[in-house]
């Protein structure tokens, strides 16, 4: 007679089969079929001898006890994948192709049997995560530089390399959002920014460093027509998978005698993200005590917000500002940082020969702007096609102009957002100088002046307005030319509509018109433009 310990591969439950050692395995199919009350036939049950190298499973293993959460851990895959432990139906039980103890022989918690169901009787066993042995990092508030290594980031929606992250105050003020607002306190977060401000790797950094003693952390980053990228950080594992929204409430059934924090990257109001927002809302309202939930969100504006559903939920927001100048000068102190980024820092123009760090980060602002993603991840080059494809793709100018970064039809890449230094509330101009002038060509002079100057200028930003005149200028002269005027608004003289030409030096002109030559170096010393008139001597 054998006694045997049966887990069933997908729920982890637990059954004990006793059967004659001269059965087949075929008969202790039919047998645990029947303890089980499985409604399938009991052929379809595949069987493995659960051994790991030559030790039995036991029910304190923790790639059993993780079993109960749904996930089926590497080790378990592994054992499955050997040929060897698989239990061929017309084999006898006490074969020693099996080894299984005698009854008396056995040892207490021991696991004898793999049960795996077929695919499509119980979805729940399909959910199969890539897992790897990977620890968590130790935040420190004064530190001014954070690494997340590849094996950090990797299948999680986000750059699939080593990142150093220069820690300005707005990362040390989202740690401690996710650790006080939303961890301690539970309150539901929404952290929002507009693209290329570091939102989701500050989030991903903070999630590395969590205590995963007392608590699960499920990274769900999300993008429009594709598969959901899901990351599982409990103990030293870290796990990996793809999932479908449908998948959602089956993944979030993990260990409830731990806390468990999840964080939604990517979100935005669009309805596709709806049906996935509804069943994180509901998880959450089920465990106040023990879950948490945090969406980090692509854009920066939620939309339309429900008061009520905020209160309920105790809602709290986070805004996470564009980048400045200073705090990229202040980043690119650090020698390795530095040699992190470089080949990024590649705007042309500035001094002849080597140039410092700060001056590659000056001479770049005016392509990059507020995005730190255009500064340290894309080459000038890349960011002026992705702003030029941003602008040309926009189906009205005038409500880009308008209603900036709040406009369904905008497209948010094209936006910067920053905090006013003296009072509430914010100013969203558009995310650089080069942004800027790009616009100003398609919206037209008066949409700049009536719209983007009333609307988006702000005096706690001088830079700003001296972007807005350029933006006139040019916009003027392409889109039916301009006059000046002296300091009492006599007309002195108009220029008329003109071809710009973008341009390091003087060209061969073959227009008789007169043509503007505008430096593709924007920071040209002497001059902005130049025009050229060509006359008949």
């Amino acid at each position: 007679m054998k006694s045997l310990g049966c887990v069933v591969v997908g729920d982890g439950s637990v059954i004990v089969v006793e059967i004659d050692e001269c059965k087949k395995v075929g008969i202790l199919k039919k047998m645990i079929k029947e303890e089980k009350m499985y409604k399938l036939p009991a052929d379809q049950l595949l069987l493995y001898v659960a051994k790991k190298g030559d030790n039995w499973l036991k029910t304190d293993d923790r790639d059993v006890m993780m079993l109960e959460t749904g996930e089926i851990p590497t080790g378990i895959i592994n054992i499955m994948k050997k040929k060897e432990n698989k239990m061929d139906s017309c084999y006898r039980v006490r074969s020693t192709a099996f080894g299984f103890p005698n009854e008396d022989a056995g040892e207490d918690g021991e696991i004898h049997v793999l049960v795996k169901l077929p695919e499509a009787a119980n979805k729940k066993q399909r959910l199969e995560w890539r897992s790897t042995r990977w620890g968590s990092h130790v935040y420190d508030p004064n530190s001014q530089y954070f690494v997340l290594e590849k094996e950090d980031v990797d299948e999680s929606g986000l750059l699939p390399s080593r990142m150093m992250l220069y820690c300005r105050p707005t990362f040390h003020r989202q740690f401690e959002f996710l650790r006080d607002q939303v961890s301690s306190e539970g309150h539901l977060g929404w952290i929002l920014g507009p693209p290329g401000t570091g939102k989701s790797t500050t989030a991903m950094a903070f999630a590395s460093t969590v205590d995963r003693s007392e608590w699960i952390v499920t990274w769900i980053h999300v993008a429009k027509d594709m598969d959901l990228n899901c990351v599982r950080l409990a103990g030293e594992e870290r796990k990996t998978r793809t999932i479908e929204i449908a998948d959602v409430d089956e993944v979030l059934l993990v260990d409830d005698t731990k806390k468990h924090l999840v964080l939604v990257d990517g979100w935005t109001a669009a309805d596709f993200f709806r049906e996935l927002t509804v069943k994180c809302h509901r998880w959450l309202t089920r465990d106040l005590v023990k879950r948490r939930l945090t969406f980090v969100c692509s854009v920066a504006s939620r939309g339309k917000v429900q008061e009520g559903t905020d209160i309920r939920m105790r809602a709290m927001e986070f805004d996470v500002w564009s980048w400045t100048l200073a705090e990229y000068l202040d980043a690119v102190k650090e020698r390795d940082f530095v040699m992190c980024v470089a080949s990024m820092l590649d705007a042309p123009g500035g001094v002849y020969g080597p140039r410092s760090p700060a001056e590659m980060v000056d001479l770049k602002y005016h392509y990059a702007g507020g995005s730190c993603r255009y500064m340290f991840d894309y080459t000038t080059t890349d960011i002026k096609n992705r702003l030029c494809r941003a602008v040309e793709s926009t189906s009205s100018a005038a409500t880009l102009s308008s209603k900036g970064h709040c406009s369904q039809l905008c497209i948010n890449r094209l936006f910067a957002m920053f905090k006013r230094p003296n009072w509430e509330g914010h100013v969203s101009p558009l995310i650089s100088q080069y942004a800027a002038t790009t616009v100003g060509m398609v919206c037209g002079p008066e949409a700049i002046k009536n719209k983007f100057m009333s609307t988006l200028r702000d005096h706690s930003n001088p830079a700003l307005n001296g972007w807005m005149l350029k933006m006139v200028f040019f916009s003027s002269l392409r889109h039916g030319g301009l006059e000046l005027v002296d300091s009492a608004g006599n007309k002195l003289d108009p220029w008329s509509q003109s071809v710009i030409v973008v341009s390091d030096g003087i060209p061969e002109l073959s227009c008789a018109r007169p043509v503007w030559i505008k430096p593709g170096i924007w920071n040209q010393g002497g001059y902005d433009a130049i025009m050229v008139c060509k006359h008949a001597v």
